[in-house]
């Protein structure tokens, strides 16, 4: 898991708290969109220091039949998401779809060549990501959910 940097979008924890449970809300009702109009998951986690069942809504991309795109960028805050946290402690977990599917899933975060090329496939299909990379200094991690 990528470092946490130094400066980044200021987004304390209790509104990410109750972002997320807008989010939530809002994915649950049926609107399963980014801000910036992709597609969005629930992600299903358990707490790395709580053991508690923690829940996501992340944007994400098709990455062939059976695997999914998601972005750790938390609007570009210094810090990594905590469901970052939650995969990197425990990488099974379970994913649903705004059509009610629901999917066991394996977490690996990209490195390398596999990085680069996500990147530039979200420069062109969700160029809202990219952007957060100009407010903060950490790696912003993308990581794959593949079906288990």
């Amino acid at each position: 898991m990528p470092r946490g940097g130094t400066h980044g979008l200021r987004l304390p924890r209790f509104l990410a708290r109750i972002g997320n449970r807008m989010v939530l809300r809002n994915f649950r009702r049926g609107h399963a969109r980014t801000q910036g109009g992709i597609e969005a998951l629930l992600l299903a986690t358990v707490g790395a220091m709580s053991g508690r069942p923690r829940q996501a809504v992340l944007g994400f991309l098709p990455d062939g039949e059976d695997a999914w795109l998601v972005i750790a960028s938390l609007a570009g805050a210094a810090r990594n998401p905590a469901w970052l946290h939650n995969l990197a402690a425990q990488p099974e977990a379970a994913v649903q779809f705004d059509d009610g599917r629901r999917v066991q899933v394996r977490a690996e975060t990209l490195e390398g060549t596999d990085l680069a090329a996500a990147w530039q496939r979200l420069e062109r299909d969700a160029p809202e990501y990219p952007k957060y990379k100009t407010t903060t200094d950490r790696e912003i991690a993308i990581v794959r959910l593949r079906r288990r």
